[in-house]
Parts: structure tokens; C-alpha cells; sequence
């Protein structure tokens, strides 16, 4: 009880002093959007159908799979709750709901895992929480981020797509996540790791919706990036990072079989935990895992382990361990 009474009143012992002295007046607008109704462009349809598709594919085969491939407790919790959009669309065959869920993950008013869209809509509700994700959560964020850089960085450096209709804030007008900063910083190094490589080839193993991706890729004039994920969290990537980038090539799980050969012939690549098996050896410059590897039992974790270390010449990761 106490850590958690703890991890619930601080950010308002925090914020006290800031319901006075307001530094971040000037600089930071909040933004928690309501649901919107999605697009019905041509383009934006096919995106969604194929996802559709795939995501049928994987759920179908995902019953075939071992249980090292299978969502921890907390994660089958997890889906059950706050992607119940995606199973009852995928039972009624529903792609209109299905559609909904994706325009809108970055606002939903549940957590689902991947984004922290609670941590703002919960705040937005009293001033000392506004307050409180204003100085604490963007502004000093901010202020760390530019000492780092030694202010070298402008803001528009810290911004990403607003694809499935994030929440964050607007700093000096760039809208910026309250998870930028710290992906902007790994992401800036990691890139930095490949410089030697013409195409280099990234993997993440639970990428959540791809922001480490984006960072990480988005000064590579080309490359391919490989994302293994269980099924509804892979669904919101490839949503995502095909709006960010819709002229890159992509793979969907079920459109063609997957093997080291499609790193060459594809630019996004979205495969389902368990095709981490048909990854191959020495066929990645950089595997990124930040995360998810605690949330596992250790029968999986070693799994995944094997089969990155195998395939891999280097392996960030940052979990709990």
C-alpha cells in the first residue's frame, strides 16, 4: 500500500509549489484530444484492411505456437481489458471498430501498455495535475533534454507523428510525447551505432507502437526495420510507422512468408513473436528490446535471448532485471 500511496501523492506534493510559480506558462500547452472519427481516404483504408488481415492471420496461429510466444499474465490481462476493440472486432469481423481503435490509441481512455495516455487524461482533470505534467512531466524534461544536448538540439528534434491521435503537449508549437525525450536520446545513439553500415537492418522484440523506431530510423536514408511483438501491440506499430512512412515497402505477417531474404527486399517488416525463429544468423546490425524482456518468465526470456544474440551484432536493452 505505501509504494502505491506514494507513486500517488507525490506528483501532487511535486506540483504544490508550481500552482504559485508557473515557469512553464509560457512554453507548454497540453493537449488530450477527445476521440475522432477516422479518415475514410483510400489510402488510409488499404493500410487498415491489410492490418485487418494480418491480425486475423496471427490470432488464428498463435494458438499453433509454444507458450514461450504466448502473453505473460499480465500482458493476456492487459488485452483482455484495453484491446477488447480488436477481439470484438476481429469476432464480428467488425473493420470499422477495428479502424476506431487504431485512429485513436494515443487519446484512449484506457491503458493499454504502449503509450502514456492515462498519465495526461488522468491529470488533465484538477489544476495541480495540469500543473504538475506541465513542469514536471514536459517542461523539466525539456530543460534536462537541452542541457544534455548543451541546447545544440532544437525542439522540433523532440516531435514525431501524431498517427492513432496522441496525447502530449505543444512545446514552443512542436508537439512533443511525454515519451520524446528519453527516445529521442537512446534513438540518437543507437543510429549513431550503424553509421558504418550502408542498409543497416534494426529489430525491436516488443516495440510497443514503434517511438524508439522513430527515432532511431528517421535520419537513415535507408534501411529495414523488423518488429516482433505479440498481435494487438503489433497492430498499432505497423498502423503507425506505415502513416509516418507510407512510401517504405512493408511486410505484414500472412502476405508472404518471412526469412532473413525479406530484410533485403522490405523496408518495415511486422511479424508476430514466435517468427523471431526464422530470423537467421547474423542478418541484424542493431536488436532493440526495451521492457518487455522483464515482463517474461524466464523460460521466454532466455528464448528470445538465444535467438538475438544469435542473430544480432549489437543488443540494447533496458528492463528490469
Amino acid at each position: 500500500m505505501i509504494p502505491v500511496l506514494k507513486s500517488r501523492i507525490n506528483p501532487y506534493l511535486k506540483s504544490l509549489k508550481y500552482v504559485v510559480y508557473d515557469p512553464a506558462s509560457n512554453n507548454v500547452v497540453l493537449h488530450s484530444p477527445d476521440y475522432t472519427e477516422p479518415s475514410k481516404d483510400k489510402s488510409e483504408m488499404e493500410v487498415v484492411k491489410r492490418i485487418f488481415q494480418s491480425f486475423r492471420k496471427m490470432k488464428e496461429d498463435q494458438q499453433k505456437v509454444s507458450d514461450l510466444y504466448l502473453p505473460s499474465s499480465l500482458w493476456q490481462q492487459q488485452i483482455d481489458v484495453s484491446y477488447s476493440y480488436f477481439t470484438d472486432a476481429l469476432q464480428s469481423n467488425d473493420l470499422d471498430k477495428f479502424h476506431f481503435f487504431l485512429s485513436n490509441f494515443g487519446s484512449w481512455k484506457q491503458y493499454h501498455g504502449v503509450e502514456s495516455n492515462m498519465l495526461i487524461r488522468d491529470n488533465m482533470k484538477t489544476l495541480i495535475g495540469r500543473r504538475y505534467l506541465k513542469n514536471v512531466i514536459f517542461y523539466k524534461n525539456f530543460k534536462n533534454w537541452q542541457w544534455i544536448y548543451n541546447s545544440r538540439k532544437p525542439v522540433s528534434s523532440l516531435t514525431y507523428p501524431t498517427h492513432g491521435n496522441q496525447s502530449g503537449a505543444y512545446i514552443d508549437k512542436t508537439f512533443v510525447g511525454a515519451g520524446s525525450f528519453g527516445n529521442e536520446f537512446y534513438g540518437s545513439i543507437l543510429s549513431g551505432l550503424l553509421d558504418d553500415v550502408d542498409r543497416p537492418v534494426v529489430a525491436d522484440l516488443g516495440g510497443g507502437y514503434g517511438k524508439l523506431a522513430f527515432f532511431t530510423l528517421r535520419d537513415m536514408s535507408d534501411s529495414c526495420f523488423v518488429d516482433f511483438d505479440l498481435p494487438e501491440t503489433l497492430c498499432l506499430a505497423a498502423y503507425f510507422l506505415m502513416k509516418s512512412w507510407p512510401n517504405k515497402k512493408t511486410l505484414l505477417y500472412g502476405e508472404e512468408e518471412y526469412s532473413e531474404k525479406s530484410h533485403s527486399e522490405n523496408e518495415l517488416i511486422f511479424m508476430p513473436s514466435y517468427e523471431i525463429e526464422n530470423i537467421g544468423q547474423n542478418s541484424i546490425d542493431l536488436f532493440m528490446n526495451k521492457n518487455s524482456l522483464g515482463e517474461m518468465t524466464s523460460k521466454a526470456a532466455m528464448n528470445y535471448v538465444h535467438h538475438i544474440t544469435n542473430s544480432t551484432r549489437f543488443f540494447f536493452h533496458m528492463n528490469h532485471d
